[in-house]
């Protein structure tokens, strides 16, 4: 699988990031995790087995179960994105390009 085009990398503090819009963060938590594949099942939302994976292990298994998302790369000090985006998840990354917090869609 070519991840080349599923990252978008953040750098904390640059006004000029493209981001498509969005809705609110303050949606409720039903409406974050409501997305359903073509079979009618639920679609995965958060990826808790993924904090502690380097980068590119947790990125390609994120990818093979949730196609339609695009990966955003932050550092492990960054802010979560104020806006929720329901075809985005946020990989928070140490040093050593380790995942540091649990991934979710949004």
């Amino acid at each position: 699988m070519d991840l080349t085009s599923c990252f978008i990398i953040h750098y904390h503090g640059s006004a000029a990031i493209d981001q498509p819009e969005t809705m609110g963060r303050g949606l409720p938590a039903a409406a974050a995790g409501s997305g359903v594949d073509d079979q009618g099942g639920k679609l995965k939302s958060s990826w808790p087995e993924m904090v502690g994976k380097h980068m590119v292990e947790a990125a390609a298994i994120i990818k093979a179960e949730r196609q339609d998302v695009i990966l955003e790369l932050h550092t492990a000090d960054d802010p979560q994105p104020p806006d929720f985006n329901a075809h985005r998840v946020c990989l928070f990354l140490d040093e050593d390009l380790i995942v540091v917090r649990t991934p979710v869609v949004g």
